[in-house]
This record gives C-alpha cells, sequence and structure tokens, in this order.
C-alpha cells in the first residue's frame, strides 16, 4: 500500500491514527470528512496514479468547483505527483 511521505500528508496520517473520526474537512451542505475517510482518499487515488505510472514529474490538472473534493483532490494528486487546480 502506499505511504505518506510529505509533512501534511504525514500530520493527516498521524491525526487519522490518533482520532480517526475527527474532522478534517466542513464545508456548508455537506457531511464532514474525517481524518480517517481523508487518509483514505489520499491513499486510494494515490493507489490509481501509481497504476497509470503518474509520478512526481509528472502534472495533473484538476477541474473541480472551490469545495471539499477540490481540496481532497490536490492534497491526493500531490502526494504522488505535481498539481495544476484548474
Amino acid at each position: 500500500m502506499p505511504t505518506l511521505s510529505d509533512t501534511i500528508h504525514a500530520s493527516i496520517a498521524r491525526q487519522a491514527e490518533r482520532v480517526p473520526g475527527a474532522v478534517a474537512i466542513e464545508a456548508p451542505g455537506r457531511p464532514p470528512l474525517t481524518f480517517a475517510r481523508l487518509r483514505d482518499l489520499i491513499l486510494s487515488t494515490l493507489a490509481c496514479l501509481r497504476r497509470e505510472d503518474v509520478g512526481r514529474n509528472d502534472c495533473v490538472a484538476i477541474v473541480l468547483p472551490h469545495g471539499p473534493e477540490m481540496a481532497t483532490a490536490c492534497l491526493a494528486v500531490g502526494a504522488g505527483a505535481a498539481v495544476a487546480p484548474l
């Protein structure tokens, strides 16, 4: 399974271990995203990128409206490649 090595990713992983049900991201009208779920989404996305041979030297464009999905996508892609939010 992929590991989280960058500072923000390591912090998320630590929080997911310490307080998995604690809220990591909140947005009006949306269910909160816990640290455990955020960690799992990051690791899942990172695994998908690696299966497609996307790595540190690649840039991934993300087109999403501002919100928890954009934040999660940027964190997830940023764990394995360069991010270009559009």
